[in-house]
């Protein structure tokens, strides 16, 4: 996974915020995310690997809701693909669905990275 497009109409949320006399609140609320998101996706790994389903649900719930606030679109799809699973009850991810969260978690931030470079 080498590249994802963020959704800008998410972000200029932010800009507006700024434009409006919030200096910088776009880069820190990036770096916010890229904070938490990196601390959900810990989460949601060690509830899968615990084999905890509700812990897996509430955990890609919430990064599924985070990520769509910053426009990383494809990473709340998947987050919500996991989501949808584990009210089934099931709490695994195989191995496509981990690399493929793994992937667009990093792109996703490298994105958002390059947005307030």
């Amino acid at each position: 996974m080498s590249d994802v497009t963020i959704n800008q109409a998410m972000l200029d949320q932010f800009r507006m915020l700024e434009r409006a006399g919030k200096t910088g609140i776009l880069a820190q609320m990036i770096g916010l995310f890229l904070k938490g998101s990196g601390e959900q996706i810990a989460a949601l790994l060690a509830a899968a690997d615990a084999g905890d389903a509700e812990r897996l649900r509430v955990t890609s719930h919430t990064l599924k809701s985070n990520a769509a606030s910053f426009g990383a679109t494809e990473l709340a799809e998947v987050c919500r693909d996991i989501e949808t699973v584990a009210r089934t009850g099931q709490s695994r991810l195989d191995d496509a669905t981990r690399q493929r969260l793994l992937g667009l978690h990093a792109a996703s931030c490298d994105a958002l990275r390059r947005e307030i470079a």
